[in-house]
Parts: C-alpha cells; structure tokens; sequence
C-alpha cells in the first residue's frame, strides 16, 4: 500500500466536481448563497445560477441542502426555525403595585406589542381572584 499516492490520489477526487456530491458543492459556495439570499435574491434565482454553472440542484433539493447545512454550521438564518428550535429567553418582570392597578384598570385586550406579552408572562396571577371565579363542583 503506498499511502502516497493514496493520499495524493483522495485529494485529486476531492478536487474534481464530478465525484463530489451536490451537497459537498454547495458548502463550497455557501458563503456567497447566504449573502445572496442576504440580498434579497430569489431562492429559485440563486438555484438558476448554480444550474448555470454546473450545479444541476431542484429547488427542494436546495431547500432541503440549505438547512442541512445551516443546522451543521450552527447558525440557522430562518427566524421562524430559530424560534421553533430555540424559544427567546424572556426578561423577567415584576410589576410594582401602581403598574398592577394600572394593567387591571385599563387591561390591554388583543395588543401586538411584544412588551405587553412579556408583562403578562412575567405577573404572577392572582391565585385567590381565580379561585372565586372558578366553578365548584357539588360533593
């Protein structure tokens, strides 16, 4: 065995894109796809080009390459995937009295604001007002 020109052999395939697989060929130009996707460039452009030049990849199949890529890089782009893997940590909050009276006086019903949902998830309910309302069963 001449691990010479084993070696020397391994890195002439790695070298020639006609033994590397369409994902291996797309890690190599992964740089430049994130920033065209950066951009604001079309996906199927992006899938286009790379035909163009020798990359012959459906869009699914790019799709699908993309994300495979991304997850093993570390860093995914996609906010929605981020916040499906990763929930956002939230800052804790504890209202003073004043803002508890305030928020009960005029409560916010069907905000979009992000900073309402971080009050409600940081208060405390109050376990004694929820146990008047709640219906009790006959023994």
């Amino acid at each position: 065995m001449d691990k010479k020109a084993i070696s020397e052999r391994l890195r002439t395939l790695a070298a020639s894109s006609n033994h590397r697989s369409k994902a291996a060929l797309l890690r190599d130009v992964i740089d430049d796809v994130e920033a065209a996707l950066a951009a604001g460039i079309s996906r199927s452009s992006i899938v286009e080009a790379l035909s163009k030049h020798g990359l012959e990849i459906s869009l699914s199949t790019f799709d699908t390459t993309l994300k495979r890529i991304r997850q093993k890089r570390g860093k995914l782009s996609n906010p929605k995937a981020q916040t499906a893997s990763q929930p956002p940590k939230l800052r804790e909050l504890s209202p003073t009295e004043d803002e508890t009276e305030a928020h009960e006086e005029n409560p916010v019903v069907g905000s979009h604001n992000p900073a309402d949902l971080d009050k409600i998830i940081g208060s405390k309910p109050d376990l004694a007002a929820l146990a008047k309302l709640a219906k009790r069963k006959p023994r």
